[in-house]
């Protein structure tokens, strides 16, 4: 499964460059990169948290694949960390 593929399934519209482009699959990990580092510098200079999927919803992922015996897919796991209510998956912060 790609990122494409992923935003498609969640009804998220896929990114694109200010000339139309949509972002290919290496661009959507070079935005992650990019991400990471700014929110740890966010995190250091103390203006900002860094994004966190909450437990209970990592114990259910682990869970379903410790006890399923069917093998797991990415679609899977995405779906239970998706099935959080009040929306957003990534909420919390690490402290």
């Amino acid at each position: 499964m790609n990122v494409k593929e992923i935003l498609q399934r969640y009804h998220v519209s896929p990114l694109q460059y200010d000339d139309g482009v949509e972002l290919q699959e290496s661009d959507y990990v070079d935005l992650y990169v990019l991400l990471m580092k700014y929110y740890f510098v966010k995190q250091r200079l103390g203006s900002g948290r860094v994004p966190k999927i909450p437990d209970n919803l990592i114990n259910k992922v682990e869970s379903h694949c410790k006890r399923s015996l069917l093998p797991i897919t990415e679609e899977d796991c995405l779906d239970i960390l998706m099935e959080q209510t009040g929306g957003k998956v990534l909420n919390e912060s690490i402290e």
